[in-house]
């Protein structure tokens, strides 16, 4: 028996090493002596690990947090029970809720991107925060079908409109569970989710994989990718005989969406 992984999905970021991608799962702890970056904006740090007790002081987005051990305590964020932290930040020691700080960053071009997780009516969802140069952010919720995931960043692949971007990766843990690639467009004002694209497999069964190929400035056409499907069979173990049909078909960006929707395209016929 034969378990496929598409190669999209064992390297997503060609940029980036295997070390560099931090693992994220629904119930992710931050590790003692780690430095993390604040995704909440004007959050207090408190004397005890209680948000009654007494203020120290107030972090903004962006300020480094050290993590010197997890407390005892949870409390609810963004409909999650998170811990509370005792942390090192701006040369004094206090608590943090751990819902607040930033489960991965990532920067490009003087932007950072900041990362937590968000429950709501049972289902999981990334809000995404992009800190600019100048201290402003806004930010972009997006629906999860897995519950692990990492951050990945890449510059605009000379899309006009598009600063930078961010690349949600959803990991699926099994066989059956639909994973892929979440892409986020940074257009200096907004971020906003431009496609994704699905991956998963049954072992000994079939598979699909989708991916994108970004043309970037040196391609004759301007604003232009290449988005493809490939559907694939396992007819004969025995004799390692697969079948795949993989469609492809261009994409172009017109500064706000892609052109066609490959979601509106029939690839089955």
């Amino acid at each position: 028996m034969r378990i496929f992984i598409s190669i999209a999905l064992l390297f997503p970021f060609l940029s980036m090493s295997q070390d560099d991608i931090r693992y994220i799962t629904y119930n992710f702890e931050f590790k003692n002596g780690s430095t993390e970056l604040m995704y909440g904006d004007n959050v207090v740090l408190r004397a005890d690990e209680d948000a009654a007790s007494n203020a120290l002081d107030t972090l903004k987005i962006g300020e480094a947090v050290e993590i010197i051990k997890q407390g005892k305590t949870t409390s609810t964020v963004n409909g999650r029970e998170t811990h509370w932290y005792k942390v090192r930040a701006k040369n004094k020691v206090g608590y943090v809720l751990g819902g607040w700080i930033a489960l991965d960053h990532k920067a490009i071009n003087g932007n950072t991107y900041l990362i937590i997780y968000a429950e709501r009516n049972e289902e999981m969802y990334a809000r995404t925060r992009v800190l600019l140069k100048d201290g402003t952010f806004y930010g972009h919720e997006t629906k999860l079908t897995t519950s692990t995931i990492s951050l990945g960043v890449d510059d605009n692949k000379g899309l006009k409109g598009v600063e930078d971007m961010c690349i949600i990766q959803m990991h699926a843990e099994a066989c059956g569970v639909v994973g892929g690639h979440v892409y986020l467009f940074n257009n200096g004002e907004k971020l906003s989710e431009a496609i994704r694209t699905l991956h998963m497999s049954e072992a000994g069964e079939f598979w699909f994989s989708e991916n994108i190929e970004f043309k970037g400035e040196a391609y004759w056409e301007e604003n232009i990718a290449f988005f493809s499907q490939e559907n694939g069979e396992y007819m004969d173990d025995s004799m390692d005989w697969t079948q795949t049909v993989t469609n492809t078909v261009k994409i172009t960006w017109d500064g706000e969406k892609f052109s066609p929707d490959v979601r509106e395209l029939d690839f089955d016929h």
